[in-house]
């Protein structure tokens, strides 16, 4: 019967869940915006808790941005100290892009409704700034994945770079943390060696 060390059964697990669990503010984060304006249109909390007071409601909502970013921060920090799986990190990050985008499309919808009258161009202007903020803090989830990538022999610099800045644009981001994701799971550590032609690598084993 074949027994299981209890350590190498239990720490992959908790390191697994760790990575969720401060993933957890980071998906929420736009979605508080939307929470906001239903507090706002419909009354709900807003005499219990904000006093009627909007300038509460918006910082709150401020609040939920500043925990969100420390928490990608956190999280980037830890995969890179702690070395955590470059697979998991980008799986990580593609399950936080992906649940964010129907929070995306609303807010996206609530622009476009907002934008027709001039009164609403306030609430466009939030909109935007909290989208930015949005990928901005998902974006340094999905840079971190690209640098623990890189790091694990993975990813060459270039391609890290470049999978990392486009984690920070709108659409593309969405687009290359699945391939982020299915690159690392797929592919084994590499090389500058395998970019190289045959004769190329010639060259350069016998300078």
């Amino acid at each position: 019967m074949r027994t299981v060390n209890f350590y190498s059964f239990v720490i992959p697990r908790v390191v697994f869940m760790k990575k969720y669990f401060l993933s957890i503010p980071i998906i929420l984060f736009p979605y508080t915006l939307l929470g906001a304006l239903h507090c706002l249109y419909t009354g709900f909390l807003m005499e219990s808790l904000f006093g009627n007071n909007g300038f509460l409601l918006l910082g709150a909502v401020v609040l939920c941005a500043a925990i969100a970013f420390l928490f990608s921060l956190l999280l980037g920090a830890l995969a890179v100290a702690k070395k955590w799986n470059a697979k998991g990190m980008a799986l990580c990050n593609m399950i936080i892009k992906l649940c964010q985008i129907p929070a995306y499309i609303a807010i996206f919808v609530l622009g476009v409704v907002f934008g027709i009258s001039v009164l609403g161009l306030p609430f466009v202007a939030v909109f935007f700034l909290c989208d930015v903020a949005a990928i901005v803090t998902s974006g340094l989830v999905g840079a971190s994945a690209a640098y623990v990538g890189f790091l694990e022999g993975k990813l060459l610099k270039s391609d890290a770079i470049i999978y990392a800045l486009c984690q920070f644009i709108f659409c593309i981001d969405i687009i290359f943390c699945i391939l982020l994701y299915v690159r690392i799971r797929k592919l084994p550590r590499v090389s500058a060696d395998a970019y190289l032609t045959p004769d190329m690598s010639d060259k350069f084993s016998s300078s």
